[in-house]
């Protein structure tokens, strides 16, 4: 209720401050100032809300490495102390296709996953799943940009008859004792990008099984680590800067750390001190595929 108050002249009026109606807006300049204000919070705050995503992919993948590493010392501890290495490029030559040595994705699944059985791939290449890895996810990594691959990482396959010296058959399936520096040596790090879908389109066919995806994700020679070769066979397969300023890598030991980039492309991080001769690697006797 409007108050009123008589003046001397004994009219009424409106007592000031009462007033109805709407109060003084924003000036141009008010608003030029707060929509500066939101814009400066908003350059502060995206960087930071960047940041904090590229965080929690590294954790992710870092958790999945480990994951990995995991499995690895389950296999070995199976089977005779042996880790899988190289596949394709590490048997005798005339080894039948369905006798390469163990693809670490194909073998080290079912310590990941209960979904799929421990069965040779000439049994069944799909290990009773037939997923091509699409329901992998700890074989995937939340920081690649997508295209079409399942699996994120590559594995160590370099042979070396000396240190800094590399073999032209790559390694075959090798027990833990015999690596020197199985804490100090990597195992497995992130794949590169497959920008013009090359490798992709070479290995998902569609004739494409399980495991002949597994044995083409590894490396098996230092221009897959070093780069520097353009081919793609011989290209660089890992990707150094996949986590910022370095990536994630599993040791022979079964730990996995985020890496500078400058130590995942030195050679003789991938050196396990295990050296063999030149030349065709002997099938051993003691292994096989689990039946």
């Amino acid at each position: 209720m409007r108050q009123r108050w008589n003046n001397p002249a004994g009219r009424c009026r409106i007592a000031p401050g009462a007033r109805g109606g709407r109060g003084r807006g924003f000036t141009l300049i008010e608003l030029l100032v707060v929509i500066g204000v939101i814009a400066l919070l908003v350059g502060l705050l995206l960087p930071a809300m960047r940041g904090a995503r590229e965080a929690a992919r590294t954790i992710k993948c870092l958790s999945n490495q480990r994951q990995i590493g995991t499995a690895l010392a389950m296999y070995s501890e199976q089977f005779k102390e042996y880790t899988p290495r190289e596949s394709g490029r590490s048997e005798p030559t005339g080894t039948p296709v369905q006798w390469l040595y163990p693809a670490w994705p194909f073998v080290l699944r079912p310590f990941l996953d209960s979904r799929v059985s421990v069965v040779a791939p000439d049994t069944d290449p799909n290990g009773g799943v037939g997923d091509r890895y699409a329901r992998a996810e700890f074989y995937h990594d939340p920081a690649r940009p997508p295209d079409g691959h399942n699996i994120h990482y590559v594995n160590n396959g370099i042979s070396f008859r000396a240190r800094g010296v590399s073999n032209t058959f790559a390694k075959r399936p090798t027990q833990m004792n015999r690596y020197l520096r199985p804490f100090d040596t990597l195992y497995l790090s992130d794949f590169g990008d497959d920008t013009n879908r090359v490798h992709y389109d070479g290995w998902y066919t569609p004739g494409a099984t399980d495991w002949s995806l597994a044995y083409v994700y590894d490396m098996h020679s230092p221009s897959n680590v070093v780069g520097g070769v353009n081919t793609p066979e011989l290209l660089q397969r890992i990707d150094p800067t996949r986590h910022g300023r370095g990536a994630n890598g599993v040791f022979l030991d079964g730990h996995a750390a985020t890496l500078d980039a400058r130590v995942i492309t030195t050679l003789d991080r991938w050196d396990d001190g295990d050296y063999r001769p030149e030349g065709p690697p002997k099938v051993p006797a003691e292994f096989r595929y689990p039946r």
